[in-house]
């Protein structure tokens, strides 16, 4: 699943780079790369939650391991 998470977080860069580019270059549908640059950083939001979630679980159960 972290795979998935940092595939996921590269594209989100990735798309919100290609709406940032559009924006700046004044591309004729630009409605639309914002929409893909919105999706973008919800990609990226998500596989970081997901990948800071994930590291707080291992260290919870790190913790209970070494008080029992």
């Amino acid at each position: 699943m972290k795979k998935i998470a940092l595939i996921a977080f590269i594209l989100g860069v990735l798309m919100a780079t290609l709406a940032y580019v559009a924006q700046l270059s004044d591309w004729s549908e630009l409605a639309e790369y914002m929409t893909l640059g919105f999706v973008g950083y919800i990609l990226i939001i998500s596989s970081t939650a997901y990948y800071l979630t994930s590291v707080l679980y291992e260290w919870s159960r790190e913790t209970e391991t070494w008080q029992g």
